[in-house]
């Protein structure tokens, strides 16, 4: 009986802050502690200083391993497979042109990190950058291009891979993943010098899980009709990959490819993430009601993501 109650203290003293820190960010923004544009610089802030930073430490320490050769199979194959059933639902009368888009991707730089590294540690968000790695590539190459397409804002190939090498996200991973397979790993983390900047871009990314929240608390802005609207796109991408969390990940994860449970773990909090935040960016401003809709779906998925994950950890705690 102690040992349950014990892994029962343990869930809710690491679920309890998430939720909190989201109230946080809703009760900041009603009472215009920050404005919209404080708002905008400290998600600047994330993306090209705190997420960096956390991104090339953990690819820096990583151990890689041929095992996860598997992954950067699976999450491609999955990826494609919603884009198709998003193209399906969007060839449906009544379903709105950004559904495609709604349908695949996950936002794992500003939220799927802080979930993890909240709740199964820090020093875990190496595992869950790994499922991130051909993600972002699928996101860069094949999905930015296919928004761009839709919405006839162009932008040729060669912007689109300047784009990604110049992401500080991309930089920091590629980085990272280069010094360790050159084998600097560990004379970064040891020598006197280097390992005083990993102290300093640990630091930096120890504020990235508590900031993340915050802003997603601040941008929940969910009305009745915007509910009623977004729930059909939330709810069919929902059903299926829970379904496939559920089920094919463990198969695939620990059974084929022999994995840890951890990876198990993080693939499924991928998969519950909600729609890359970026959709928005690439709608023109002329197409409103799209606009609108996807900020709903985004708003909407993201209660979603958060309440499936605070289960999820409750039945599987670190």
């Amino acid at each position: 009986m102690l040992p349950m109650l014990q892994q029962i203290e343990g869930t809710i003293t690491t679920t309890v802050p998430i939720v909190l820190l989201i109230v946080l960010g809703a009760v900041i923004r009603r009472l215009r502690i920050i404005s919209d544009t404080g708002l905008a610089e400290i998600k600047a802030l994330i993306v090209n200083v705190a997420l960096p930073a956390v991104l090339f430490v953990a690819f820096l320490t990583i151990e890689f391993e041929g095992r996860y050769l598997g992954i950067f199979v699976f999450m491609p194959v999955l990826l494609f497979l919603l884009l198709g059933v998003g193209y399906a639902a969007g060839r449906l009368p009544g379903w709105p042109r950004p559904v495609p888009f709604l349908m695949t991707g996950f936002e794992f730089g500003m939220l799927g990190i802080s979930l993890f590294g909240t709740a199964y540690g820090m020093q875990q968000v190496g595992v869950i950058s790994v499922v991130g790695l051909p993600h972002e590539l699928f996101i860069w190459f094949v999905f930015v291009t296919l928004l761009r397409l839709r919405y006839g804002v162009g932008g040729s190939i060669g912007e689109t891979v300047r784009s990604f090498v110049t992401s500080p996200v991309i930089v920091a991973i590629l980085a990272g993943t280069l010094l360790n397979l050159l084998g600097a790993g560990d004379w970064v983390t040891g020598a006197l010098a280097p390992s005083a900047v990993i102290g300093a871009l640990n630091m930096l990314g120890s504020i990235i899980g508590p900031l993340i929240l915050i802003v997603i608390g601040y941008g929940t802005r969910l009305t009745r009709r915007g509910v009623v609207q977004a729930a059909p796109t939330v709810v069919l991408r929902f059903a299926i990959v829970v379904t496939v969390g559920l089920t094919v990940v463990p198969a695939v994860i620990e059974g084929m490819l022999g994995l840890p449970r951890i990876f198990t773990h993080a693939v499924f909090t991928f998969l519950i993430l909600p729609p890359p935040f970026i959709v928005p960016l690439y709608i023109p401003g002329d197409r409103s009601d799209d606009l609108a809709y996807s900020n709903n779906v985004l708003s909407l998925y993201t209660v979603f993501s958060i309440a499936a994950f605070l289960v999820y950890f409750a039945l599987n705690p670190a």
